[in-house]
C-alpha cells in the first residue's frame, strides 16, 4: 500500500497515531541506523520490508564472526521490531534522516486488512521446521485398526453432507469433546494435536496461553471418523476490563448509577417562535420511579452493598500472611502512622523482590510469602485495604444510604470503594470467570452455521461441569504465597467474555438468544467496545531478542516466571525490552484495532454471585447429575439445528455452496 505522504510534519486527517521511531543506540549501530533510514528514504513503500530482511541478514551473519553483546542485540531487536511494526499496518515516513511511524484509520475495521495484519506472524510460524514436521506428520496416514488415516479424515465430507440433504436425513449429529492427553478412539490421533491442527487454521498466530485452560472439539457422528465441525477453548479472564465491570457492579460508576434515580432521556424538535419555523433539539427527562419508591430502593441497595464492601475489605486482610508485617488481625481502627509504614516497607522491598527460582511442585507456603517478592506486595495489598477500612470506620452516619452517599461525594471515599470492589473481583475472576479465547467452525461446516453451534456449545453445561471438576481442588498459587497456606478457590463458572476480531462485530455471536428451561436465556450480549493492549503482532523473533536484552541488563538472570508478578510473562518481557532499546512501550502495545466486547452470564443470578451478594449458584440443572447435564446440553444442539440449521438449508442453495468446498483449502500443508 502507498504510503501518504505529509510534508512540514503535519499530520493527515485519517491518521490515528505518530511516533518518531529513535531507538536507543550506541554510537557505531546510530551510524548504522541513520544510513538505514536514508536507504528507507530512497525506497519505495513495498521494498522496505526487504530492505530490513536484508539488514537483519547481514547483521545476522557479522555477530558470527564478533563477539554478540548488548548493543548489537539492541540493534537488531529494532530492525526486527521495525519489521513487526511495518507487518501491523504502521507506515513510514522518512524525513532528513529521521523516521516517524503513523497509523491511519482507513482499513484498521477492514477485515482483509486486518486478516494481513495477524497472518504475518501466523505465516511465519508455518516456516519453522518444528510446525512443517508436525503438519506432515499429521497429514501423512498411518494405519490405525486396519485403516489408512490422517487428519484429513477429521475433515467434514462434503458430499456425505449434500446427500444428507437430499435424502432429508439428518444432516449431522453434533457433540462435544473435552481435549485431554487421550488418543481419538477412531483415528488414534492424539486429541491435543487434533485441535492443535486446526487451530493453526485460524488467522490469529497460534501461542500456548498460560494459567486455567480447557479445549474441546465439537464433532459430527453422522459420518464415520466423526469429523471436526468446530474448535472452542476457555482461558484466563481479562483483569480489568471496564465495561464488563461496570455491567457486574465491580465500579464505583455502577454504584452511582444505582444510587441515582430512574429517568428515561428522550430528545424531541421543537418550534422556536418568531424564527418562522427554525427549530431546536429539546431534551426531555421523564422519571420512571416515585421519590418514594426511589428512595425505598436506595435504602435496600445501601443496606446489601455497604455491609459488602465492608466484607470485602475485611476478607481481603484475612486472605494476607501478616505475622512479619506487625499488624493484629483484630484492629477495628486502623492508625495512618501504620499505613505509612507499610508502604515504607513495600518501597524497601521492591530491590530484593526479583525472584528467579522456578515454581516448586509442593512448595512451604509460610517460605514463599516471607520471599521479598510477595512480602512487598503483601504489605502494599495490606496498606491499600487498611487505608480503606480506615475511610469506611472514619465515614459519618449510621444509615447506610446516608454513608455510601457521603463516600460517593469525596475523592478518598469513591478510592475505597474502589479498593473493596477490586478485592472482591480478584476472588471471582480468577476462578469463577474464564473467557472464549478460540472459538469457530471448520469447513464445510461453517456453512452449515457451525460457528453459531460452537459459540452456543462454549456456554454448555457440559462445561461449566467439566471446568468445577477440573478446578475444585486447584491451589491458587497467588493466593496461598499471599496468606501463607494452601488456598482452594470455588471453581463454580458463571461467567464467560469475549471479543469479536473486528469491530463491526461477529456474526456468529450475533442474534444469539436461546431461552433455556428454567426460563432464563443463554445470550451473547454487546457489552461495549474495546481497543485493548496486547503482544499477537510480535514476532518470535523480536520477542526472543528482548529475552537475550533483558537476561544481559538483569545480569544473566531470565524474566522472572514467579506467580503474582502481574501481567503475563511474555506481555511484561515485551514491555520492558520496548523501553530497553529507548521504545515508548505503551505506543505500539496498543492494537489499534477496536473490538467488541461480549458477556454471557451461564447462571440465572451471575451478578449476584459475583458482587458476592448470592453465595449459592442458579444454573437451572444439577451439576452433579452427568444425565442431566447432558440432557441440558442437548437440547441446546437440538435449539441451534431447529433455529438455525433448518432455516439455514430453506434460505441457502446450501448444496452448491457445500460442492464449493475444496479439502485443500483446509489442509495446512499448502500454506507451508
Amino acid at each position: 500500500m502507498e504510503e501518504q505522504y505529509v510534508k512540514n510534519s503535519k499530520i493527515a486527517d485519517s491518521t490515528v497515531a505518530i511516533e518518531e521511531y529513535v531507538p536507543d543506540l550506541s554510537e557505531k549501530y546510530q551510524t548504522r541506523f541513520t544510513a538505514l533510514v536514508e536507504k528507507l528514504e530512497s525506497t519505495l513503500p513495498h521494498n522496505r520490508n526487504f530492505l530490513l530482511e536484508e539488514e537483519l541478514k547481514r547483521i545476522g551473519i557479522e555477530s558470527i564472526s564478533e563477539c554478540a553483546d548488548i548493543d548489537l542485540f539492541k540493534y537488531m531487536a529494532s530492525i526486527s521490531l521495525l519489521k513487526d511494526l511495518s507487518l501491523q499496518g504502521w507506515q513510514f515516513r522518512a524525513e532528513s534522516g529521521k523516521l516517524y511511524l503513523f497509523m491511519n484509520e482507513d482499513n484498521l475495521d477492514d477485515k482483509a486488512h486486518i486478516r494481513y495484519r495477524l497472518s504475518a506472524e501466523r505465516n511465519a510460524q508455518f516456516k519453522t521446521e518444528s510446525v512443517k514436521r508436525f503438519i506432515i506428520r499429521m497429514e501423512t496416514q498411518r494405519l490405525f485398526k486396519g485403516e489408512q488415516v490422517s487428519i484429513k479424515n477429521l475433515i467434514g465430507n462434503k458430499d456425505v453432507l449434500i446427500q444428507n440433504i437430499r435424502k432429508g436425513s439428518k444432516v449431522c449429529d453434533p457433540y462435544i469433546q473435552l481435549v485431554t492427553q487421550d488418543k481419538d478412539e477412531l483415528t488414534g490421533i492424539e486429541l491435543s494435536d487434533i485441535w492443535r491442527y486446526f487451530r493453526y487454521t485460524w488467522a490469529i498466530p497460534y501461542k500456548t496461553m498460560p494459567g486455567r485452560n480447557l479445549f474441546y472439539l465439537v464433532r459430527d457422528r453422522a459420518q464415520k471418523y466423526h469429523p471436526i465441525m468446530g474448535i472452542f477453548a476457555l482461558g484466563n479472564s481479562v483483569l480489568n476490563l471496564s465495561v464488563r465491570d461496570e455491567d457486574i457492579g465491580w465500579t464505583v460508576e455502577a454504584i452511582k448509577k444505582n444510587m441515582q434515580q430512574k429517568v428515561d432521556v428522550s430528545f424531541c424538535e421543537q418550534e422556536v417562535a418568531g424564527t418562522d419555523g427554525g427549530k431546536i433539539k429539546a431534551k426531555i427527562v421523564k422519571t420512571l420511579e416515585t421519590d418514594e419508591e426511589y428512595a425505598i430502593r436506595i435504602q435496600n441497595y445501601s443496606n446489601k452493598i455497604m455491609p459488602l464492601l465492608i466484607q470485602n475489605i475485611d476478607a481481603a486482610i484475612g486472605d494476607i500472611y501478616t505475622r512479619d508485617l506487625g499488624y493484629h488481625r483484630n484492629t477495628k481502627y486502623p492508625k495512618a502512622e501504620y499505613i505509612e509504614e507499610l508502604i515504607n516497607q513495600a518501597i524497601e522491598l521492591e530491590a530484593l523482590s526479583i525472584n528467579n527460582k522456578n515454581n516448586e511442585k509442593n512448595p512451604n507456603w509460610i517460605e514463599e510469602t516471607q520471599k521479598p517478592l510477595f512480602k512487598k506486595k503483601r504489605a502494599t495489598e495490606l496498606a491499600k485495604l487498611l487505608k480503606a477500612k480506615k475511610t469506611f470506620v472514619e465515614a459519618p452516619y449510621e444509615d447506610n444510604t446516608k454513608k455510601l452517599q457521603f463516600l460517593l461525594s469525596k475523592d478518598e471515599g469513591r478510592q475505597a470503594i474502589t479498593t473493596a470492589l477490586i478485592a472482591n473481583r480478584k476472588c471471582k475472576i480468577g476462578s469463577n470467570m474464564m473467557d472464549i479465547i478460540v472459538c469457530g467452525s471448520i469447513p464445510p461446516y461453517n456453512e452449515l452455521l457451525g460457528g453459531k453451534l460452537v459459540s452456543i456449545l462454549a456456554c454448555s453445561p457440559t462445561v461449566i461441569r467439566d471446568y468445577t471438576h477440573r478446578y475444585a481442588q486447584q491451589v491458587s498459587e497467588i493466593a496461598s504465597r499471599m496468606r501463607g497456606q494452601r488456598v482452594v478457590r470455588d471453581s463454580r463458572l458463571v461467567y464467560l467474555g469475549t471479543t469479536s476480531l473486528y469491530a463491526i462485530g461477529s456474526s456468529q455471536y450475533n442474534r444469539i438468544k436461546v431461552p433455556l428451561q428454567n426460563g432464563s436465556k443463554l445470550e451473547y450480549k454487546k457489552m461495549g467496545i474495546t481497543e485493548g493492549f496486547g503482544t499477537v503482532y510480535f514476532s518470535n523473533e523480536t520477542s526472543s531478542m528482548f529475552s537475550r536484552i533483558l537476561e544481559i541488563i538483569d545480569g544473566g538472570k531470565k524474566i522472572n516466571h514467579v506467580f503474582g508478578e502481574g501481567t503475563s510473562p511474555r506481555f511484561r518481557m515485551i514491555s520492558r525490552g520496548l523501553k530497553a532499546i529507548g521504545i515508548r512501550a505503551d505506543a505500539f502495545l496498543k492494537h489499534y484495532s477496536p473490538r467488541i466486547v461480549y458477556s454471557i452470564n451461564l447462571a440465572s443470578n451471575t451478578n449476584e454471585f459475583l458482587l458476592g451478594i448470592d453465595q449459592d449458584v442458579e444454573y437451572g440443572f444439577d451439576i452433579e447429575d452427568n444425565q442431566d447435564v447432558q440432557a441440558h446440553t442437548q437440547y441446546l444442539i437440538d435449539y441451534w439445528y431447529n433455529r438455525w440449521l433448518e432455516m439455514r438449508l430453506k434460505s441457502v442453495d446450501i448444496e452448491k455452496r457445500l460442492d464449493a468446498f475444496d479439502i485443500m483449502e483446509v489442509l495446512l500443508s499448502t500454506k507451508c
